[in-house]
């Protein structure tokens, strides 16, 4: 719910920030048509180049063919930013994913909140987010870079904050949403062009398997 709030509330600011935009754009216009009308070119183009540039930062800069996890994965994308984290999405589903709204928050969410929190710490801080499509299954693999080696036992990544009464749940939910949908979740430290990094596998059988299997 924490997540969804947040992801919510930058919606809003977008949404706030759009309706500034609109209201403002007869504006534009009407300096457009008298620069046109005083055949000031230039001017224009460079008014024109203004205009484009600002309504590019509402537009959402990934598309993973799923308009729900855009929403998340856009919003994991400006934290990044923020964080001068590499962001990159590779791949793109043709089909939606076999989850429920809530669902896909706690997947998708918990996966980049903890992606993002464990890059920042790293000296070369990035994470690679992969949507791949089986007949049968819809992979996503996130990969991001860590600071140090984290501990395992019993097959869970165990949290690095001080407060571990009140802190790892993320993994556990993300496992626990995988098996509601009887998928696989695999977690791996691994070696990339001499960097560590810290990779989520996961399976989600398809809509379409599910039905086979009825």
């Amino acid at each position: 719910m924490y997540m969804q709030k947040q992801q919510y509330d930058y919606q809003l600011q977008q949404s706030v920030a759009v309706r500034r935009f609109k209201h403002d754009l007869v504006n534009h216009i009407g300096v457009l048509r008298e620069l046109m009308n005083e055949k000031k070119t230039e001017e224009a183009k460079e008014y024109i180049d203004t205009i484009w540039n600002i309504q590019y930062e509402f537009d959402l800069k990934i598309h993973t063919g799923d308009s729900f996890i855009d929403v998340i994965v856009n919003y994991y994308l400006y934290l990044a930013i923020k964080g001068n984290i590499e962001f990159v999405v590779l791949g793109k589903l043709t089909e939606k994913m076999p989850l429920e709204m809530f669902d896909i928050t706690t997947l998708i969410g918990n996966i980049l909140q903890n992606a993002v929190e464990a890059a920042i710490k790293a000296d070369v801080p990035k994470i690679r987010v992969e949507f791949i499509e089986h007949k049968k299954e819809i992979f996503i693999v996130v990969s991001n870079s860590v600071a140090e080696r984290i501990n395992a036992r019993n097959d869970f990544f165990m949290t690095s904050k001080k407060d571990k009464e009140n802190h790892g749940f993320g993994l556990k939910n993300i496992v626990s949403t995988v098996e509601k949908y009887h998928g696989e979740c695999y977690m791996e430290l691994i070696e990339e062009n001499g960097e560590a990094l810290f990779k989520i596998s996961i399976a989600i059988p398809t809509a379409k398997a599910e039905e086979k299997e009825e």
